[in-house]
This record gives C-alpha cells, structure tokens and sequence, in this order.
C-alpha cells in the first residue's frame, strides 16, 4: 500500500501540489532551493554576511533571495504598532515580546514564523536557485527547518563586540539559545569587513561555488 501511494504521489504531483499546504509538500519532496542559513545575535552582521554571499553568488549568475523568519514580526511592528520602518529605529522590546513572549508563550503558535518561512520559500522556490535566512536566533527553529529541508547549510556568525543591547534585552531567550548548537556547518568569526568577505568566499569554495 505505501508503494502505490508514493507511486501515486510521484505520477499525480500537480493534485498533490495544489492540495497539500506548502510546508507539507516541502517536506515530503523538498524543494529546488538551496538554502543557507545565518544564525547570530543582535548586531553580529547576518544581514551584512547575507548580502556579502548574495553578491557573490549573483556574480556567478545565480538568482539568490534574502529570507526573514522574523519578517511578519516586522509588518506588525510597521503596519499596527507605528514604526517608521527605519533600522536605526528598531523596535527591538516590541520584537522580542511580541515573537516570543505573545505569539509563542500566550498564544501558543511556536512555529507560527517558521511555517510563514515555509510558505514563502514554496512560494519562492521557482524563481530563486539560493535562498539565504539572515536571521536565526532560536535552536527550536533553526531545528524545524533542518528538519525539513535537511540539506540546508548552517552558518553561526560570531562577533567580539559589545552590540550595546541593554540588560533585559541581552537575557532574553533571543540573545542566548545558540550556544549549545553543535550541528553548525561553518563557524565565521565577524572582526573585519574584509575578513568577512574573505571567510565568505571560502565558504562558497567549501559548497562548490567557483
């Protein structure tokens, strides 16, 4: 009976692709995407490492996209809570609480923002060769998505700065779940912004990008 239902899956992909939630289907088949994924704290230079090898890899005439798990935190803050949508300007009391503390602890929608991810990249996958997630803080999460697209390349950004975060804001969960997270495929260590771009390029080396 499982043979003829994989068969089936396999022969009658457009009904199942039409019927199946986008998230589903990515697990089940997996899509063309292949992702990368930046984890870091506040201020360590995801956003900047993600540009770094989006830039590369479209000099190699890949179409790469930038990936947000936090990006419907973001349209909240701007289109119900009155940010201006400047960076300088983050909300980043509004952010941390509203993700963690509403949406996961009182709500109960742990994987809310990971399955919003899921849906863009489904959503994405036809008109992008790389994906890059510039924003992984939480091990559950990071976890999720390994799980379901168990190809995807890790990388944790470290940092030796002080990213004048305050005291609350340097012990929320956001700012400490790293650390115990062993299954990293690559450990970049942001000091200089050439330094970073040199570590970037071997990290692509490492993945089979000339």
């Amino acid at each position: 009976m499982i043979g003829i239902a994989v068969m089936k899956i396999k022969t009658e992909v457009g009904w199942y692709r039409a019927v199946l939630s986008s998230y589903v289907w990515s697990f089940i088949v997996g899509g063309n995407m292949k992702l990368f994924l930046i984890a870091g704290y506040a201020r360590s230079g995801k956003d900047v490492l993600g540009n770094i090898l989006k830039e590369d890899l479209e000099k190699l005439g890949y179409r790469v996209c930038i990936l947000k798990i936090t990006a419907p935190l973001y349209h909240y803050a701007y289109d119900y809570f009155n940010w201006n949508g400047k960076e300088e300007d983050k909300p980043r009391d509004f952010l941390q609480q509203f993700g963690i503390e509403y949406l996961q602890n009182q709500l109960k929608m742990k994987t809310f923002l990971v399955d919003r991810l899921k849906e863009d990249i489904h959503i994405l996958e036809k008109y992008f060769d790389i994906g890059i997630i510039t924003d992984a803080r939480l091990e559950e999460e990071i976890q999720n998505l390994k799980n379901t697209y168990p190809k995807m390349k890790c990388i944790l950004l470290k940092r030796n700065l002080d990213n004048q975060l305050t005291k609350e804001q340097k012990s929320h969960i956001t700012e400490n779940n790293l650390e115990n997270i062993s299954y990293f495929d690559f450990v970049i260590e942001n000091n200089q912004i050439e330094e970073l771009r040199s570590q970037a390029q071997q990290f692509l080396k490492e993945e089979g990008f000339q």
